[in-house]
This record gives structure tokens, sequence and C-alpha cells, in this order.
């Protein structure tokens, strides 16, 4: 045989592998084609699942944020009002220790003056005559009058 066509042999075959080849291809790029749209359409869901995700994320940072200046300035208001509890605590202290010295201040000099002691000694005799005068006018109050027993009688009577 001769040796060209061999090559004609040859170049046939290679055309042939060549159709195949192209043949294959293209029923290969046909059958991804499908699974391709369908690994888009999955693809595009979770770009929007993922926006979505996102979306919230950012209003939840949002949110945590605003709580966290609201915590902040509440702590702060609570911080004045403790410091004003410890200062009012300090003024209260302050004023029972000035209560305390001014009464001894006066007890003493009460004890060192023989006239303040007769003063205070008058008053206290004139306050407990005042009051035994009212215990006293009180008891004749609550005594039988003529009046009260009239009520009593009117009373019954309707």
């Amino acid at each position: 045989m001769d040796p060209i066509i061999w090559l004609y042999i040859a170049l046939g075959i290679i055309v042939l592998g060549l159709i195949v080849a192209v043949v294959g291809v293209v029923m290969l790029l046909s059958g991804i084609k499908e699974p391709m749209k369908e690994m888009k359409g999955s693809a595009d869901n979770l770009k929007g699942r993922m926006d979505k995700l996102m979306l919230e994320t950012t209003h939840l940072q949002h949110t945590t944020n605003e709580l966290k200046e609201d915590i902040q300035q509440k702590s702060e208001k609570v911080a004045v009002l403790v410091d004003g509890a410890k200062g009012t605590i300090n003024s209260v202290i302050d004023m029972n220790s000035v209560v305390r010295s001014i009464t001894s201040g006066i007890s003493k000099k009460v004890e060192n003056d023989p006239a303040n002691r007769f003063q205070v000694n008058q008053y206290s005799n004139n306050a407990a005559g005042l009051m035994k005068y009212l215990d006293k006018q009180k008891n004749q109050d609550q005594a039988y009058t003529p009046e009260s027993n009239v009520r009593k009688e009117q009373i019954k009577t309707y």
C-alpha cells in the first residue's frame, strides 16, 4: 500500500477522532448546563440569605450599640445618685456630731452655772405643775355633767 493512502487513513482517523471529541464536548456541555443553572440558582439563593443575614446582623449591632449607650447613661445617673446618697449620709453624720457637741456644751454650761441650774429646775417644776393642772382639768371635764346625761337620754329616745 501506498504511504499516501496511509496518510489519508490517518487523516480520516484524526478527523473522526476530532468529530467524536467535539460531539463529546458538546454533549458534556449540554449535560452540565442544567446542573450549572441549579448551582447558579443555589448560589443566588445563598447570596440572598447572606444579604438578609448581613442586614439582620447590622440591625442587631445597631440595637446593641443603643443598649450599650443606654446602659452607660443609666450607670452614670446611678453613680450620681449613689454619690448623692453618700453625701447625704455624711451630712447626717456631721449634723449628728454637731448636735451632740452643742448638747454636751449646753449640758456643761447648765451643770457649771448654778443660776442656770436654778432656772432649769424652775422650768421643770413649772412644766410638771402645768401637766398636773391639765390632767386635773381633763379629769374634771370627764366627770358627771347634766348636759352629757341629757344628750345620752335624747339619743336613747330617738
